[in-house]
């Protein structure tokens, strides 16, 4: 199995007012670490997989205790040192109908002031055989764009697996590009991807229509990007930001597979849910490459659990996941 997996992306300090009150009456916060690659990869560590995160902090307190949260989860670390501030961004939590908001605060941050030749992609690699990613770093700026252009073409040269989330933050592209002037040629390197359909045109400059169905779409995927062997998307069902039901559909040698709903009644916290899904997809790829079905249904089970876990980070164990994929019922005190 392959468990060598470096993932790239911002390690932020999350803000969060407890017992969901709003940001402008807040006297006190919470506070998490995370960010959507550390997310991935601090599950798939607590899940037995040997992970490195490439990220970059400051030389201070903060940066020494993001990183030492990170390493706190079983992962490796190849740190840029430099800068001042860590990313920030504050969230509030949502309750019923009343949805949950986040506010960025992460310019100038240690991770926004990489560019290329500063991360030596080679060594990180040599040893590696995924390579994850999102879409949130080439938002940031066009520095950042071309730092993962300058990852992705290494990853590609040295035979790893490439994955990534579409993760698309409109709020975040405010550099002067569009998320589809940069994503498709981004895109064209990866394996694996996983990407809402709403997203298409946005993302990766592919329309789509109503009448369209999943295999229709992750078609037009797979034509523009031919070298996609995996395509995977999240669905939300009667959501609100108390309780909704989740679901799963996954594309893979021109068969849909879907995996069974869950219905999650009262979410403790919706932050990561995505990232968890991403580190159950790359555990199952790895671990059942010919089982898609068993894949998808892991990557399902893993995000629901995420939805009882405060934080950032999925704290499910693999056997954790699997008791839910295979019937558990969840709720009652283990004895």
């Amino acid at each position: 199995m392959s468990k060598n997996i470096v993932c790239f992306g911002e390690i932020l300090l999350r803000l969060s007012p407890p017992n969901h009150l709003k940001i402008f009456k807040s006297k006190a916060f919470e506070a998490h670490y995370g960010g959507a690659e550390a997310n991935v990869g601090a599950s798939l560590a607590l899940m037995g997989c040997d992970v490195n995160v490439v990220t970059a902090l400051p030389q201070n307190e903060l940066g020494a205790s993001a990183e030492s949260e990170m390493l706190s989860y079983g992962m490796t670390a190849t740190i840029v040192r430099q800068g001042q501030r860590i990313g920030l961004y504050y969230f509030e939590q949502g309750a019923s109908e009343r949805p949950g908001r986040v506010i960025y605060d992460r310019n100038n941050s240690s991770f926004s002031m990489i560019k290329k030749g500063m991360i030596d992609w080679e060594n990180i690699f040599k040893d590696a055989n995924w390579f994850h990613w999102s879409g949130i770093t080439p938002a940031l700026s066009q520095d950042l764009a071309d730092v993962c252009e300058e990852a992705l073409i290494m990853a590609s040269q040295m035979g790893l697996t490439i994955s990534a989330d579409l993760n698309y933050r409109p709020t975040l592209w405010n550099y002067g590009k569009k998320a589809n002037e940069v994503m498709p040629n981004l895109i064209q390197y990866c394996d694996v991807l996983l990407g809402g359909i709403d997203d298409s045109e946005n993302c990766l400059g592919i329309k789509t229509t109503e009448k369209d169905s999943f295999k229709t779409v992750y078609r037009k995927w797979q034509k523009q990007h031919p070298k996609l062997k995996t395509i995977v998307s999240t669905l939300r069902y009667d959501a609100n930001a108390s309780s909704n039901s989740i679901g799963a559909v996954l594309w893979s040698n021109s068969k849909l597979y879907q995996a069974k709903e869950y219905k999650i009644s009262h979410i403790i916290d919706r932050i990561g849910a995505g990232d968890a899904f991403m580190a159950g997809l790359i555990y199952g790829v790895t671990n059942w490459p010919q089982d898609p079905k068993k894949t998808v249904e892991y990557a399902l089970a893993a995000s629901c659990l995420k939805h009882s876990i405060a934080g950032d980070i999925n704290l499910a164990s693999a056997e954790d996941i699997l008791a839910l994929m295979n019937g558990s019922t969840g709720g009652r005190v283990i004895r």
